[in-house]
């Protein structure tokens, strides 16, 4: 850079300098802290311009201030945290690149990676890119260097920008930077990207194609020239007196009219030289001597320059000459922002428009040097020719003009065009390139036509079609490829922001059409540790039911009466073939006879005349008078109409004393298909005495017929499914593994289904006060059990083989097991009151009950024995024992899940809560158990010792109903389904085995195996924090294992707490955290001792739900309840204390003695300290919606919220306003961390974490990443400021049996990638994921 500085500096800071005239800087660009620095209006628009995140363009004259500018914007950029790199085109010339563009255009690129210093293997990544145009390759540049490597929001000054009109090549990197700015519309990473182009040219003689130019989008920054009041600066610098100083600044400005240089060398040569009198008359000569005159030209490198400028400009040096003279002559000329002239004499500074709108010379020494004879004395000479030469000039140069320049527009339009069709466009470049010398013109804008299609291409389609057309074009290359893979760029962002993991996972492998070690990053990030455990999925299913079989792993699923169903085995999920369920709808054939005999049956006799070829499928019932029936049984295979059928006496005997008058009937019901039967007759004897009805021709016996039903009825074991008639008492057993029909059973439609026993041989029922078992082969009702009013909320054991009663009472509570085979109670337990839950084991040896108290007792059943008493933290809402009896399983509504060992129940396996529909399901054997829920997965676990196996998995973002969960009957397989969502089979994660160190560790209060630990990861990833049960604060260096844990010794020296640790926070700087146990005591750690501080503060009320220091650590914020406590640190005094209203979590120190709350108002609440140290509280705004989180940045200038429905904002403090952008994030916020620097926010909901840039204008989504499950506490840390891994973002999570902070898989971190051919991937992932064709995530 070649320009001088403009300074000014308030008194107090100026410099001494002497007669040699340091304080005055010509032709150097001087810094702003120097003495002496003028900071002019643009200053303070371009730092504005730039710091919200636009571009800018100050386009001034040779030697007015822009080096002095950027030095300046560039010093206030860095020092509110943002990457500047200055490119200085005038240092990039043709003998760099020695006329080869590619090289140019590295160099451009270098120079600007040295400038942000980024180390990079440059050159090899240049060379991979060597398909793209040098305009497409700049902007691959930004995107996949500079903005992955540098976290900041970046600022790019390029300097000299004319020298883009000297080189035929150069005029790519203005497109690239206009590409820059158009992609922040599809990629929210450019915004943090900003360029300032500055020179001494004509902004239209860069770009010949509009579209292409930045100067439309780019902020125009006026550099005006010093005003008169400006000069007085120099006034203490002239060594004159304050009147005589006055008299020079008023000649200089009289001869300069403030043009930056010249006032500058002016002042100087004033201040050298001494002046006694005629002060004027002294700075009068010292302008006309030394910077004017005609020598000036030679002598003076400006004036020299500006003359060297115009006469370059051989097209039109004449035409500038004769323009100017007439302007120095005095000819009004009006100004003209359409002339190209007019133009080029004011980019040059010659020339300014005047207060009427009239260009005039800029100042009298350009006058005076500048005058109307220089102008006549450089004009070329001039040759008369014949008229006659010259018509045949015009001709023969208009003609060529017509046809190639003329002819071609309209076909140059149509590609420029954003609205025109492929064909139309691919039509006008052949058209264009028949036009001789017009092939590289048309194969640029025919290569930008379809790079802006493919950029806002809607669907596959459409990104297919634009680069089939793309091949059109010659040397082609990998163009097609390239469009395509950024399209699916595009589209795996979208559904990176709306957590649409397995669309973005496809989209990522389609992006492989052009591989690149990003893309493969991405994916294999996104597949991370649990999708290779993912066999096989099915897409949502349509049923309002769906069960599974995990003994035939078979998945039904059923929509009214339509039965759908899928089949796994051998990692192959196979479709069975639709059917329909069907009841049987049974209508008996039903015979009366009236007797009107008084007295009481003594003997009965029953003769049938029944032809049928299946008497089996016939149930006969016999109902007296009183309506008491007996069933029939003929046991004959089948008869004839001459066969009579008399039926035994026994049979009959418990109607004998029934009343003898009254109507008798037999009901005769065919349950099954196929066969048809007639009656011929019967003869009812009753005391000696018979009734007979003989039918010559018989009577039809209806043949049953099948309907289809929505009454169907499922076991909780997914094999069977009973479908019920809707107008006769039938049950229809179904087999759901073979999809037949089993049996119909003459069930009364007033009785409770309860299930099928062990093996499906009987079916049990409930009616009021009995319960029935009936044959399932047969139909027969074997036994009735005399259950009593509980009858109908009797349950199975888990093996069939028992039935489980209770009996409940005001007082006491009667539970009963059942023996189905005996039909006997073998087991029953008294209890106190009515209990709030109550489970048993696969077999029923064991019962567990739940009080209302939060206390769980579990009993022996048949001893009667109490095993062991728990007491829970909090209220459950569902228990489980597994199967073996050892091991209890407790979901805590909405709040979390626990497991329990019965045989050590003091303290649980397993704490874990958070909001959320958790579940839990126990494997078939109880050796393992899931526990979860939807938002973060669901880890699998050993039942034994609660030891972690594998990921989570099963993670769904979505909200609706709850997954099913469930082991395969080997457990070699789990699935997880949602009938809203997919339906998944896993591999299920195999038990390591368990080392030395880990098998010790069972019973060790730092850590147990379910890394359930209260913890915190210090800042700069400084140390790991844990707190135990006993009330103890652990410190560990990140990386210690299970060795050093065990190492760690329980005794400590110190007192922490009396009660379990249940809450950690930590200080901006790591030095101090505080601990918070259930016993709602406080204590502060020294980190650098380990040790606590010499106090402890017992706070009343409510519970401590959050904790935040400020930004120095001198106090801690402690909320509670809708209370607000502020603590001193030093020496846990109580600074103050405030009733806030309502709850809130979200609290955020801007600086030490500000503190804002925000509330399930929406309400924004400030509470702050005043001169004399008294604090007080007011509201500074309110919302629409809850405030669920909030955070201040690093300098405390701003502070980020979030609602409760997910919306992100930027309330800037200072203005007391939101900011305009705001983000809608896909899940509730769970954690909200700023980098060092303060330019970017990462926010972590369930099982995402997303990275947003910081700007005036507010929020903007950078990319996001699959996180892994943090562990109790845990959150967001990034690497020791000033090292490499600064800006790498980190989450503690368990790994190896410990903690473990894994990096967060965004760009540029050490993450994984995925090899493999692209076809392959997408074959296999199609499948695993549910997509058996291919999928447009547009759609």
């Amino acid at each position: 850079m070649s320009e001088e500085s403009i300074t000014q500096t308030p008194p107090d800071k100026r410099t001494e300098t002497d007669n040699a005239g340091e304080f005055f800087s010509v032709g150097a660009p001087l810094h702003a802290v120097r003495a002496g620095y003028v900071q002019r209006r643009a200053d303070d628009i371009l730092y504005k311009t730039l710091v919200s995140g636009r571009f800018a363009h100050v386009l001034a004259p040779d030697h007015s201030g822009k080096s002095s500018l950027i030095a300046a914007t560039a010093a206030r950029l860095e020092a509110s945290g943002c990457k500047i790199a200055i490119l200085d085109l005038a240092q990039i010339g043709m003998r760099d690149s020695g006329g080869d563009p590619g090289r140019w255009y590295y160099n451009v690129a270098y120079r600007i990676l040295r400038q942000l210093r980024i180390r990079y293997d440059l050159q090899t990544w240049w060379h991979d890119k060597s398909i793209l145009s040098n305009r497409q390759r700049l902007l691959e540049f930004y995107s996949e260097i500079v903005l992955q490597f540098v976290a900041e929001q970046v600022v790019v000054f390029v300097d000299e920008i004319q020298c883009v009109e000297e080189l035929p090549f150069a005029d790519q990197l203005l497109a690239s930077i206009r590409a820059a700015h158009n992609a922040r519309t599809t990629d929210p990473d450019f915004a943090r990207l900003s360029f300032v182009l500055l020179g001494e040219c004509d902004p239209v003689n860069l770009v010949s194609e509009p579209e292409l130019s930045p100067f439309n989008v780019t902020q125009q920054i006026v550099l005006d020239d010093f005003s008169r009041e400006q000069l007085d600066l120099f006034a203490t610098e002239l060594n004159l007196k304050h009147d005589d100083a006055e008299v020079a600044l008023y000649r200089i400005y009289y001869w300069t009219r403030g043009q930056p240089y010249l006032s500058q060398k002016l002042a100087r040569q004033v201040a050298r030289e001494a002046m006694e009198s005629d002060v004027a008359g002294h700075v009068d000569h010292i302008a006309t001597t030394q910077l004017a005159g005609r020598a000036a030209l030679h002598s003076e490198p400006h004036m020299s320059h500006i003359h060297r400028v115009l006469m370059k400009d051989e097209k039109q040096v004449e035409l500038l000459l004769n323009l100017y003279g007439r302007i120095r002559k005095g000819a009004e000329v009006s100004a003209d922002l359409g002339s190209a002239l007019q133009r080029r004499l004011m980019a040059v500074g010659l020339v300014e428009i005047d207060h009427d709108g009239v260009l005039r010379v800029r100042n009298r020494l350009y006058e005076t040097v500048f005058t109307a004879r220089w102008a006549n004395e450089n004009l070329p000479t001039r040759m008369r020719v014949p008229a006659v030469a010259v018509g045949i000039v015009v001709l023969f140069v208009l003609a060529p003009f017509w046809y190639t320049q003329l002819l071609p527009r309209p076909y140059m339009g149509v590609m420029t065009s954003s609205t025109v069709e492929l064909d139309a466009a691919f039509s006008a470049y052949e058209n264009l390139r028949s036009f001789p010398g017009h092939a590289d013109k048309a194969n640029r804008l025919f290569r930008g036509f379809v790079e802006r299609q493919a950029m806002v291409a809607a669907n596959v389609d459409e990104i297919n079609a634009i680069a089939d057309l793309s091949t059109r074009l010659p040397n082609a290359g990998r163009l097609p490829d390239s469009l395509v893979a950024s399209f699916w760029d595009r589209q795996a962002s979208a559904a990176l922001r709306d957590e649409r993991r397995d669309v973005a996972l496809l989209a990522t492998l389609e992006s492989l059409v052009l591989s690149t070690s990003h893309r493969r990053q991405r994916a294999g990030s996104l597949i991370s540790d649990d999708y290779p455990l993912l066999l096989a999925s099915l897409p949502a299913l349509q049923g309002a039911t769906t069960v599974f079989d995990p003994a035939n792993m078979l998945l039904t699923s059923a929509d009214g009466a339509r039965i759908s169903q899928w089949s796994y085995s051998a990692q192959d999920l196979q479709q069975r073939e639709a059917w329909s369920v069907t009841a049987l709808e049974v209508i008996p054939l039903v015979r009366r006879v009236i007797v009107d005999r008084e007295g009481k049956v003594a003997r009965i006799g029953l003769t049938m005349n029944i032809s049928h070829a299946r008497l089996s499928d016939l149930r006969i019932r016999l109902i007296a008078p009183s309506g008491r029936a007996v069933e029939i049984e003929t046991g004959l295979e089948r008869t004839t109409s001459n066969d009579d059928i008399r039926i035994s006496s026994e049979q009959l005997r418990d109607l004998l004393g029934e009343p003898l008058a009254g109507t008798w009937s037999i009901s005769l019901r065919d349950e099954s298909l196929g066969v048809a039967g007639q009656l011929v007759g019967w003869n009812l004897k009753l005391n000696s005495q018979g009734t007979v009805e003989d039918f010559q021709r018989g009577l039809n016996i209806p043949d049953p017929s099948e309907r289809e039903t929505d009454n169907v009825w499922f076991d909780r074991r997914g094999r069977y499914a009973i479908a019920r008639a809707m107008q006769s008492d039938s049950a229809r057993i179904w087999d759901l593994a073979f999809a037949e029909p089993l049996r119909a059973i003459a069930v009364n439609e007033n009785e409770v289904l309860i299930g099928l026993d062990s093996g499906a041989r009987r079916l049990v029922t409930a009616t009021q006060d009995r319960v029935n078992l009936w044959d399932a082969v047969s139909g027969d009702r074997v036994t009735s059990l005399p259950v009593g009013a509980a009858s109908k909320g009797a349950m199975l054991t888990g093996d069939g083989t028992h039935l489980f009663v209770q009996n409940r009472g005001d007082i006491e509570t009667r539970l009963e097991l059942w023996s189905l085979e005996q039909g006997v109670v073998v087991a029953d337990l008294a209890i106190a009151g009515v209990p709030a839950l109550v489970a048993t084991d696969h077999t029923g040896s064991r019962v567990a009950v739940a009080d209302y108290d939060r206390a769980i007792r579990i009993w022996d059943f048949s001893s009667g024995e109490l095993l062991a008493q728990i007491d829970l933290p909090v209220q459950p809402s569902a228990i489980q024992i597994a199967a073996g009896g050892e091991t209890l399983g407790v979901v805590h509504g909405q709040s979390g899940v626990s497991l329990w060992s019965i045989e050590r129940p003091q303290s649980p396996l397993l704490e874990d809560f958070a909001d959320g529909d958790w579940q839990l399901a126990f494997s078939p054997t109880g050796a393992s158990v899931l526990a979860g829920r939807a938002a973060t997965g669901f880890q699998k676990y050993n039942s034994s010792d609660g030891r972690l196996v594998g990921p989570p998995i099963g993670v769904r973002g979505a909200t609706g109903s709850s997954t099913m969960l469930a082991f395969s009957e080997d457990e070699q397989v789990i699935f997880t389904g949602n009938p809203s969502g997919m339906s998944r089979f896993w591999r299920a994660a195999e038990t390591a085995p368990a080392t030395g160190a880990s098998l010790e560790l069972d019973a060790h209060s730092l850590w147990q195996p379910s890394g359930d630990r209260v913890m915190a990861a210090l800042p700069g990833g400084r140390g790991i924090v844990l707190g135990d049960p006993s009330g103890h604060v652990h410190f560990l260096p990140v990386g210690a294992g299970l060795e050093e844990v065990r190492a760690t010794d329980d005794d400590v020296s110190f007192i922490g707490h009396s009660a379990e640790v249940s809450l950690l926070s930590y200080d901006r700087a790591g030095d101090f955290v505080a601990s918070v146990a259930t016993d709602n005591s406080i204590r502060i750690w020294n980190v650098a001792t380990e040790q606590p501080l010499p106090y402890a503060v017992d706070i009343d009320g409510h519970g401590v739900s959050a904790m935040v220091f400020s930004p120095s650590a001198q106090m801690l914020a402690i909320q509670k309840g809708t209370g607000l406590l502020l603590l001193n640190v030093a020496n846990g005094s109580t600074v103050g204390e405030f009733e806030l209203g309502e709850a809130s979590n979200a609290l955020a120190f801007a600086a030490d003695d500000r503190i804002y709350a925000g509330g399930a108002s929406g309400v924004l609440k400030t509470i702050k300290r005043d001169d004399e140290s008294a604090w007080s509280m007011q509201q500074l705004w309110r919302g629409p919606r809850a405030i669920r989180r909030l955070e201040a940045s690093p300098r405390g200038d701003f502070l980020v919220m979030v609602d409760d429905q997910g919306r992100a904002s930027q309330f800037v403090l200072g203005e007391g306003r939101v900011s305009e952008q705001t983000i809608d994030f896909a899940g509730p916020v769970e954690e909200i961390a700023f980098t060092y620097s303060g330019t970017r926010a990462y926010f972590r909901t369930a099982r995402w974490t997303h990275r947003v840039g910081v700007s005036g204008d507010g929020l903007y989504w950078i990319d996001s990443a699959f996180s892994p499950k943090p562990l109790n506490g845990g959150r967001i840390v990034f690497g020791p400021p000033d090292s490499k891994t600064a800006n790498r973002a980190y989450l503690p999570a368990a790994r190896n049996g410990f903690v473990e902070l894994v990096e967060l898989a965004f760009p540029g971190s050490s993450s994984p990638a995925l090899f493999g051919n692209r076809n392959d991937l997408l074959a296999e992932w199609r499948i695993r994921l549910g997509y058996s064709v291919e999928v447009d995530p547009v759609d």
